[in-house]
């Protein structure tokens, strides 16, 4: 529609009031019905201006300033008649919506009560990727939740992750980016990276793969990692560590691409079936030190299974849900 800030501003505090005439109440309702942002500015406002005018929310200014000022501009005008009377308690009324969408204003900045500001996510069985209020997102492998929260007095973004997800933050010098592990903290400089911090696990690992983080604790300045940097944090010793060996298949979860080098059958296996939810099975012990070699990229653990089965040569078999390998054992690299 074309209307300036003000100009909406204006218009949805006459309509607040109860005075807007027909043409604005459909200009007004027109713009609501242009974007979801402005239906939830409008119901953001109305919320605003029902608090402002029922709350006893106290905020200091002049008020009997402000009304001296009222009160000389009534009296210039003597007794006024009933028509007049009646304009000018209208034009008061415009006022007093405006005051109250801006003492609303004062309050909700202070105080946030959009809902776009809180956002739990969960994923089950299933990976799961999201974005959140800010803009930023995550990729969540199974069994893990967070939950973000904005704190408007601090002016950071605030994650709670327990689990294991890949984050992608937009960022913010103003508004900093924190995430809360356990007992770890993990700040972002502009970055992408992995973070792994299942509860029953005595280790928080993280992997940087763009810009850089701060790792650390309330008691520790941790690390300060970046692009292909990885590390740990234990928590029984209370320390970090840097890895330097590195973990190929850290982000298997997420991108189904698996790099395999003289890793050993059973590991192999383990992997497959964590990130598919499948169920290979080894059908004896002699296949367990298997060492294997190979890259994979799909999106069906059958397929992996059948390609390891031909370049091991051993058999596969399936029996209801499971995917069974045998063979006589490996006596060398494949």
């Amino acid at each position: 529609m074309g209307l300036l800030q003000n100009d909406i501003d204006d218009l949805i505090g006459k309509v607040l009031a109860g005075e807007a005439t027909e043409q604005e109440q459909q200009k007004v309702n027109a713009w609501r019905e242009e974007t979801p942002a402005n239906q939830a500015y409008f119901n953001n406002f109305k919320i605003i201006f029902e608090k402002a005018a029922g709350s006893d929310v106290k905020v200091e200014f002049d008020t009997d300033a402000a009304w001296n000022k009222v009160k000389l501009k009534i009296e210039k005008g003597r007794v006024l008649p009933l028509k007049q009377r009646t304009e000018a308690t209208i034009a008061w009324l415009r006022i007093a919506a405006g005051v109250a969408v801006t003492l609303g204003v004062i309050y909700f900045l202070n105080n946030p009560i959009s809902p776009q500001q809180q956002r739990a996510i969960v994923s089950t069985d299933n990976t799961r990727q999201d974005t959140l209020p800010d803009g930023s997102t995550a990729f969540m492998n199974k069994k893990s939740e967070l939950a973000y929260s904005y704190d408007a007095k601090a002016k950071s973004r605030k994650v709670k992750l327990k689990g294991e997800a890949y984050f992608s933050v937009k960022h913010d010098e103003t508004k900093p980016f924190i995430i809360e592990a356990d007992e770890v903290l993990v700040r972002d400089i502009g970055t992408e990276f992995n973070l792994k911090a299942y509860p029953e696990k005595d280790t928080i690992e993280i992997l940087v793969t763009e810009g850089e983080v701060q790792f650390y604790t309330q008691y520790d300045s941790g690390l300060n990692l970046k692009a292909g940097d990885r590390a740990i944090y234990s928590k029984r010793n209370k320390s970090f560590y840097r890895i330097e060996k590195p973990d190929t298949n850290i982000l298997a979860y997420k991108t189904k691409v698996f790099s395999f080098n003289n890793t050993d059958l059973k590991s192999v296996v383990e992997l497959l079936n964590e990130v598919y939810n499948s169920k290979i099975v080894l059908a004896n012990k002699k296949l367990f030190d298997c060492r294997l070699t190979a890259n994979y990229k799909e999106d069906n653990a059958a397929t992996i299974a059948e390609v390891i089965a031909e370049t091991m040569n051993l058999t596969l078999t399936r029996k209801g849900e499971e995917l069974i390998l045998d063979g006589d054992g490996c006596t060398s690299s494949q």
